[in-house]
């Protein structure tokens, strides 16, 4: 089930929503309720007498942590009158169809319809947002360190991570290859950009001995380039130039 968004993105549920209905014979007769997903988990058993615990035994917190009032929508004004409360109290408006105004039965059932989803999408969004923020808070903190470290000091590091970084990938640890390409991402920011710390990682997402060979040879003519032996970069550039013909042509 899709949601018909009229003001909102369905990407990012802000977790208040006004939704409407518009009857099927009288199109000018609206109604609407109001779903809430609170930011706080509510353990309702608490709260209840203890004669009635056991009529609460199958909520869940979920349950009262995300609801709709009304149950079943009331008649309203109109809809431009919720379009303009729905801007004013910076709500989501969801549209939830025409249906017979008069079944209440019915549009409560639609309405914990659209509350469900609602919901799965908003906790889906959330999860997504967290994931983000952590990833481009590891980023920040790995900048700062390396920013810190001597070229020498990076590059020991980096023969490090590249290590780890191939083993991960033939042993396909997806969330390994992310933080270690991370992290040689971060520290290729801090060296020359003619080391081309981007070439080891894309030759490094390759799995075989040929591959650990021409990373090898890119590592090392960083090396070379950080330490200025030059004969020895002629030399390296010349077996670089082979290994990836040889890697082309196989």
């Amino acid at each position: 089930m899709s949601l018909e968004y009229k003001i909102g993105d369905s990407l990012h549920p802000k977790g208040h929503a006004i939704v409407y209905f518009i009857d099927t014979v009288d199109s000018n007769k609206v109604s609407a309720s109001y779903i809430i997903l609170l930011p706080i988990t509510v353990d309702i058993s608490k709260y209840v007498p203890p004669f009635l615990s056991n009529q609460v035994d199958n909520l869940s917190s979920k349950d009262m942590s995300s609801f709709s009032f009304p149950p079943a929508p009331e008649i309203v004004d109109s809809e431009d009158w919720i379009s303009e409360t729905a801007k004013k109290r910076d709500d989501d408006l969801i549209f939830g169809g025409f249906h017979n105004l008069s079944d209440v039965t019915n549009l409560m059932n639609e309405v914990a319809k659209i509350l469900d989803v609602y919901s799965e999408s908003y906790d889906k969004n959330h999860q997504n947002d967290e994931k983000n923020i952590t990833g481009n808070q590891l980023d920040d903190v790995n900048d700062v360190v390396y920013s810190m470290m001597s070229e020498a000091d990076l590059l020991s590091e980096l023969t490090i991570i590249i290590g780890r970084f191939q083993y991960q990938v033939s042993g396909n640890d997806q969330d390994g290859i992310k933080e270690s390409e991370a992290k040689i991402l971060s520290i290729g920011k801090q060296l020359p950009e003619n080391r081309n710390v981007d070439l080891l990682i894309k030759v490094c997402k390759n799995p075989g001995e040929k591959y650990i060979n021409l990373a090898r040879l890119y590592l090392d003519r960083i090396y070379a380039m950080y330490r200025e032996e030059y004969e020895k970069i002629k030399l390296l550039e010349k077996e670089i130039i082979a290994a990836e013909k040889d890697l082309r042509l196989s």
